[in-house]
């Protein structure tokens, strides 16, 4: 069966973020449709082995009790080139890079500001990924910006967010750009992000300049003040 643009976009963006759910897809894919047509949509490359259910998202996170995960089934990995094992387990880390993709989504469609660029596990010389990297244009404001998104799930220790905030700081020593990202690190706790906050205090001033905490629901209008 021949596929249509949808299709690929589907699998395009779920290969990009490696699981997302049905609520991503709907959202960012199918906003212009009845609601209907993505169940039929999602089930057919489902039942064509382009895409594999994972199970369904716990209840209490950003995609709503019940809500379907996806990931790329046999058939679209080979469509797309894409190695590796299907996963057994609901990613939640990968579902929650997705939440705050679809949270500057929801901003630009608002008028708010314009991502003009952005990346999935960005490289950032010499030894950092960053989980989400977004360059955005407030029109309001007139500037522009872009910022490495840390998505933080409160499972790391406060020994691995050091090495990780250092790996930036190299990335920062090495960078040859009049502007390096700020570094922002979107939780979902206020207990977290209390905790991210006392450990970034002990850190030298020069390292805590280019940080930032926020909850997920305040991510937006505090990049807008950033």
């Amino acid at each position: 069966m021949e596929l249509t643009q949808r299709d690929y976009d589907v699998l395009t963006l779920t290969q990009t973020f490696s699981q997302v759910a049905s609520t991503h897809l709907v959202e960012l894919l199918f906003a212009d449709v009845s609601h209907s047509v993505p169940d039929k949509v999602l089930g057919r490359l489902v039942r064509l082995g382009y895409l594999s259910r994972v199970g369904r998202r716990a209840p209490g996170d950003k995609g709503g009790a019940g809500a379907f995960v996806y990931q790329l089934g046999r058939a679209g990995r080979l469509l797309l080139d894409v190695e590796g094992r299907l996963s057994p387990n609901v990613n939640n880390h990968a579902l929650m890079m997705a939440d705050t993709y679809v949270e500057l989504r929801r901003a630009e469609k608002a008028g708010v500001l314009a991502v003009t660029a952005w990346e999935v596990e960005r490289r950032v010389p010499p030894s950092v990924r960053a989980d989400l990297y977004v360059a955005l244009d407030f029109p309001q404001q007139g500037r522009s910006s872009a910022y490495f998104l840390e998505i933080d799930l409160s499972t790391e220790q406060p020994a691995r967010i050091r090495d990780k905030v250092a790996g930036y700081w190299r990335a920062v020593e090495v960078s040859t750009a009049d502007y390096f990202p700020y570094v922002v690190f979107v939780v979902r706790q206020q207990v977290r992000k209390n905790e991210l906050g006392r450990i970034f205090q002990q850190l030298p001033e020069e390292q805590q300049a280019m940080l930032r905490v926020y909850l997920i629901g305040e991510l937006i209008p505090e990049l807008m003040r950033l």
